[in-house]
């Protein structure tokens, strides 16, 4: 399911995030922040969890920046560590402020330093079979068709920072760009839209079950927002 949003919107969510003051020194929340904040807050009510249950959202951030040397400025292809947010409970993020949510994503950005992108690599580099590390990067571990037993983490991958439609290779700028395959897990991709005019699409993979669930609460938490819950159609 894919849920387009227009540059007002992702203003007004970050508007949200940003209601309360804010220490003197601290930035203002982001725009992924905001947006990553609102989908958890939504998948948590969605799925009609317990407020006792504790929740985290995983995600990999860039580090070529992070890193001590960074990474050349003209280095080509992934550099990603997974980092998780801090855990707190289905109460907290449905029933508090967006900025909340937004903060606890702030602060799994915040764990990539050095030190710990290096404790990641060093495990990797540790294992003698590399076959299992291997399926899960090819998406294998993923295809597993084991029953669902329930989740009430949040994978989020933002695309945000890269610009996939200026890709052209010849034949014209794409007009579509989406994951290749559908995750079988909880997922939320945010991805810019094609114009180039500030908009947002978020692609969102969640059990079926819990889809009209979620939907209906978008349109409580953010009713200027419920409308744009589409099939995205260029």
């Amino acid at each position: 399911m894919l849920l387009k949003l227009t540059p007002e919107q992702v203003q007004k969510l970050k508007k949200e995030a940003n209601e309360e003051p804010l220490e003197e020194g601290v930035r203002a929340y982001s725009r992924f922040e905001a947006i990553a904040g609102h989908v958890w807050r939504c998948a948590c009510k969605g799925r009609e969890l317990d407020e006792k249950q504790p929740t985290v959202v995983r995600f990999k951030g860039d580090v070529r920046s992070r890193l001590v040397p960074p990474l050349p400025r003209n280095y080509f292809g992934n550099a990603l560590a997974e980092t998780v947010s801090p855990e707190c409970y289905v109460g907290e993020i449905v029933s508090k402020a967006l900025s909340y949510g937004a903060q606890k994503i702030r602060e799994a950005t915040e764990k990539l330093r050095n030190e710990y992108i290096r404790s990641q690599m060093e495990i990797v580099l540790g294992e003698e079979q590399l076959d299992g590390i291997r399926g899960f990067f090819s998406g294998q571990g993923e295809r597993n068709s084991f029953p669902f037993a329930g989740n009430p983490n949040l994978h989020i991958t933002s695309w945000m920072s890269m610009p996939m439609y200026e890709a052209d290779f010849g034949s014209g700028k794409p007009v579509f760009f989406g994951l290749a395959y559908v995750c079988a897990h909880d997922r939320a991709v945010i991805l810019l839209g094609p114009h180039g005019d500030g908009s947002i699409i978020v692609s969102m993979h969640f059990q079926e079950p819990h889809f009209s669930c979620i939907c209906h609460k978008l349109m409580l938490f953010n009713p200027c927002i419920c409308h744009k819950l589409m099939l995205f159609n260029p």
